[in-house]
This record gives structure tokens, sequence and C-alpha cells, in this order.
């Protein structure tokens, strides 16, 4: 027995299915690898774990550098309390990790609410000597002021015990180095009045001779920044709303200048002093945005979304979204933002399966859909305060991505457009030399001689007769002649075409043929020539000539988006599949499927044969 090895071939559809599935273990594979970095930073950097308290630098070499550690941990704390200023000595209410939020935590004293000041503090062990040290944490959205072993190392802010007396810089105000001597450092740092719920971020600790902060620059950089990208936003919009027929390049346009206002506003909502919540609603806002106008780009260029999965989906967003806020800086507050991530992220299966367009389009499109809730999502863990170190080298690498995935699009568009134009430029010339082909096919020699000998015939019968077949072949001639600056003609002129042709091979045939018209349609085009040579097949090997009751019949009618034109013969008909097609047929054939039309030939012996063209109306 034999036995046949076939390779099967991957569908399109399994192809998506495949790709979706990787898109969706690469996603999940970088927040994994996310948060094993975020657990394992103090390892991979070399720096001591902050344990109760507690930190140990020995053997820790301290690079002088603006962030040469980053102090995440847990501290103690003190609520309602600035144990250096206002002298206190007693114990902290306990241990709380940062970055995290005091809200919602029970100390023994009740769930504590987001508003009040209060002191963290610190104790650093072995710390190398003489080296200039501050600790201090850009943009929060509180002033609070830094001790280390009881002196002023850093301030940002006016600090009260009052929120609307505070003054919020969120850049250095005051920097004294600390000088250290290798002694234990006792790190205390007060923080303001406040409606957030403390440190949402980890605070630094920085080497340097100099002390100096790049706060300020920073600052000036971002106010710069927002400026721009909020211009850009505004050019979008306005670009994106009156250039509709631009919109495949103003969509992309709109989304990287939403997307780039979508990082730079984090920081300067904190400096503008709005709560995290605020700030998180207001960032949340432009990654909506942002995923919107990607969908509706996605949706023009092929990827088709139920309208009840999007309804369902938004509803979802919205209602988890609404939790995440309300429950900020409670345990279940990453719970409803996990939720709302894996709502979005539902996205990328109608993306890629509903999308009929070429390969690369559809893996261009998941991969930067994937990309960009990668983005979201380590955004929405920093606002969380999950995260201990900053994102911005992620933001700058996916931003590459995203360049790089639009550049692919719009070099794919480029060449799909010059390809177009190319194919054509060749259908042109193809349809051209098939015209000529059926022209000359036309000019038959015999046909002309026996043309002739029919009229000669006329004459004898009368002057009146031999004038009108001599004016029918006159015609005939003209037809040609002229037909070689035309593609296409009105279906009436083309039946006119068929009828004067018709009735010169009558003459030949002493009036015996029979052509039926039932046109039900005729307000359309077809090629110039195209029907004759179906008629003139007809009549020369269908064999009405020898049946009493032969005919041609040619019919129109609309069916749908299509207009349905047959001519069929009650002849002896023939084998398909046996039949070789003539070389008048096959142009004919041709000069229809150049033209985006359809024509089947059906016959079989002794029961006629009927051509059927098929002419969408578009």
């Amino acid at each position: 027995m034999a036995v046949l090895n076939k390779k099967k071939k991957i569908t399109a559809k399994t192809a998506q299915i495949i790709f979706c599935a990787v898109m969706y273990t690469l996603l999940a594979l970088f927040i994994v690898i996310l948060f094993v970095f975020n657990g394992n930073y103090s390892k991979i950097y070399k720096s001591p774990q902050i344990i109760d308290g507690k930190a140990d630098f020995s053997g820790v070499d301290i690079p002088p550098r603006d962030v040469a550690c980053n102090l995440a941990g847990k501290w103690e704390f003190f609520y309602n309390k600035w144990i250096v200023t206002d002298g206190y000595d007693g114990q902290s209410d306990g241990l709380i990790k940062i970055p995290n939020l005091w809200t919602y935590k029970n100390f023994g004293k009740g769930s504590l609410p987001k508003t009040g000041y209060a002191s963290y503090r610190l104790t650093l062990e072995n710390v190398q000597p003489n080296i200039d040290i501050k600790v201090y944490r850009l943009y929060c959205n509180f002033a609070y002021r830094v001790f280390i072993n009881g002196q002023l190392n850093y301030r940002s802010g006016e600090l009260s015990k009052n929120v609307s007396e505070t003054k919020v810089t969120g850049v250095s105000d005051e920097i004294h180095p600390f000088r250290t001597d290798g002694n234990t450092l006792e790190i205390v740092i007060e923080i303001s009045a406040t409606n957030t719920g403390g440190f949402n971020t980890a605070p630094w600790l920085a080497a340097s001779k100099t002390g100096t902060s790049y706060g300020a620059n920073l600052r000036s950089f971002n106010y710069i920044a927002l400026g721009i990208t909020t211009s850009a936003v505004a050019i979008s919009i306005l670009t994106f709303a009156f250039f509709k027929y631009k919109r495949d390049i103003t969509a992309p346009a709109f989304m990287l200048a939403l997307y780039c206002h979508f990082l730079f506003s984090k920081d300067m909502l904190y400096v503008i002093h709005l709560s995290i919540p605020a700030a998180m609603i207001l960032q949340l806002l432009s990654a909506i945005a942002t995923f919107a106008i990607l969908i509706a780009h996605f949706w023009k260029n092929g990827s088709k979304l139920n309208k009840i999965f999007v309804i369902t989906t938004s509803a979802i967003a919205a209602l988890f979204t609404a939790l995440a806020i309300g429950f900020y800086g409670t345990p279940l507050a990453p719970i409803f933002t996990f939720v709302l991530f894996a709502a979005g992220c539902s996205y990328l299966v109608p993306i890629v399966l509903g999308n009929k367009t070429e390969t690369i389009q559809w893996c261009v499109y998941g991969t930067l859909f994937a990309f960009l809730m990668s983005v979201f999502c380590f955004e929405l863990c920093d606002g969380l305060g999950l995260l201990v170190f900053g994102t911005e080298f992620i933001f700058t690498f996916e931003l590459m991505i995203i360049l790089a995935c639009f550049a692919v699009l719009w070099i794919w568009k480029l060449a799909k457009t010059a390809r177009t134009a190319i194919r054509a430029s060749e259908l042109e010339c193809e349809l051209s030399a098939v015209k000529n082909q059926a022209l000359k096919a036309q000019i038959k020699p015999h046909f002309v001689y026996n043309s002739l000998t029919a009229i000669q015939a006329q004459y004898r019968n009368g002057l009146d007769e031999g004038d009108k077949a001599i004016e029918q072949f006159a015609k005939h001639l003209r037809l040609i002649t002229d037909s070689n600056s035309k593609d296409v003609i009105p279906f009436d002129d083309e039946v006119r075409n068929v009828l004067n042709y018709f009735e010169l091979e009558n003459l030949r045939a002493s009036g015996k043929l029979n052509l039926l018209l039932d046109l039900n349609y005729t307000d359309f085009s077809v090629p110039v020539l195209s029907l004759q040579p179906l008629v003139e097949n007809a009549i020369r090997h269908s064999g009405i000539r020898q049946k009493q009751d032969g005919y041609i019949q040619l019919s129109s009618e609309k069916r749908d988006n299509f207009v349905i034109i047959t001519v069929c013969d009650n002849g002896d008909g023939f084998d398909v599949n046996a039949t070789r097609s003539g070389v008048g047929l096959e142009n004919t054939q041709k000069r229809f499927e150049l033209l985006g039309a359809q024509m089947q030939i059906a016959s079989q012996p002794n029961c006629g044969t009927q051509v059927t063209i098929k002419i969408p109306l578009e």
C-alpha cells in the first residue's frame, strides 16, 4: 500500500490564532519579567535590602550619581507626627512598605484615611565614609523635607500640617549634602499634610561632590515636552477632523501625539499638585483616547470588530476604572486595574482574526497593539506603586518599536501602491493587446468575400435591397475601424452592432436565422465588439441553420448588484470538457475578466449552448 505524505498548508486563520497566542505569551512574559526584576531590584543593582526599617551597606559601593540607590522597602512610620521638627521621641506606629500608601492601613488605631501628614524613618548601617549624599524624590505631590542624623539634607516645597497652607513644588528647593563618616545614619522624611496617602514612589539616595540636583532642569524639560505634546494632540485633532481623505496619515500621528502626551503627563500632573487618583484619571483619559484612535484606525484598514463586543468591553472597562480609582490604595485596586488591562488585551483577537488583509498588515497591527498594551500595563503598575524603579527606559524602547511598526506599515503601503500601479499598467497593456487581437479577428477575408457576394446577390433583387446591404456592410467596417480608440461602450450600442452584424450574416442565410432579444436592463457598459463573437460562434458552429426552429437569444437583467447577460441557442451543443474554445471566445472571456466580469459557457450535446456573463455594477 502506497502512503502519500501530504504537507498541510497552514490556513490564514490558523496563522492568526498562532500569532495571537504568541503575542499573549510574550505580553505575559514581559509582565512576569517586569515583576521578577522589580522583586530582585536590590540584588540586580547590588544595593542593600531594606528590612524592618534598617539597611546594611556592608560591601556596597555607592557610585557618584544622582540615583545611586533606590530606598524601597519597609520604613518605620509615624502618622500625624514630625519626629524631628516637633522633637517626638516616642515609638513608631509600625512598619510601612515604600512605595505604598498608608490609606486604609491599620496600626491598631483603626483604618487610616488618605489625609494627614507623617514621618518615615530608616537606619543605614556601614555606609562608606567621605561621600556627599542626599535623599530625595522628584515630582511628589506633597511637600517634604529630609533629615540625616538630625541635619536638614533636602527640602521640597513649604510644609504645613494644613493642606491649604502647603506649597508643593515637586523639585528641590534646598539642598545640604551630608558628608558620611562611616557611622550609622538615621534618615527621616517628614511630609506635609496631603490627601494622597503618602509615598507612591520610593525615595532615592544620591551621591555626588557638588550636591546639585537636576530637578529644575527636568521640570523645565517636562513643561516644554508637555506643551509640545499637547500642541501636537490639538493639531492632530484638527487634521484628523478636517483632512478626512488623509486619515491614514493623520491617525498614526494623532495616536503618537496622544501616546507622548500620556508619557509626559504623569510627572507634570504631580507638579501641579493633583492627587494621585486625579492624575491617574487624566492619564487614563489620554490612554483611552490613544486606544480608541488606534482601534478606529485598525477598523478603517481591515479589522472588523463586533459592536456587542465593543460595547461590552467598554462597559467593563468603565466599571473597573471607577472601582480602581475608588479603591485606590487598597489591595483591591491592583485587581480592578488588571481586569481593566485584561479588557483592553481582549481586543487583540478580533483585531487580528477580523483582519482579512495581507499577512504583514495584521502582524504589524497585532504587534503594535500588544506593545501599546504593555506600556499601559507598566504605567498602571507604576501609578499603583507596584514598581520600585522608573519605567522611562521601557517607554523609550517601546516608542522605538511603535515608530518601527508605523514605518513598516508606511513602507508596505507605498510598495503596495506601487505594485497596484504597475499591475494596472500591465493590465492596460494586456487589455490593449487582447482588444487588438479581437479587432483583427473581426476582419476575416472569407467574411468580407462572402458578404460582398451576398450584397451582389441583393442588387440582383433590387437597387434598394443592394443599397441597404452595402450600408450595413459599411457600418460594420466603420465600427471595426472606430473601435480601435474605445475600450467600453454602452450596452445599447453594442446591441446595435450585434444586430447590424446579424443582418449581414442573415443575407447569406437567406433570412433563415432568428435572433431573439430579451433586454430587461441596459444601463451599463461592455467591452466594444465583445458580444458579436458570441453571436458569430452560435451562427457558425451551433447548427441552427439546419433547424427549422433554430434561434439565438440575447438577454440582459439586473440581479442583486450584478448585470447578467446571456447568449444562448437551441443548436447541437457540445461537450465543454472535450472541446477547446476558439480564439474569439478566449479573447472575449479575457476582455471581460480584465474588466472584473466573469464569463461561463454551459453546453451539452443536443441541448444547445448558453454563455453567461456576470458583470458587477460597480
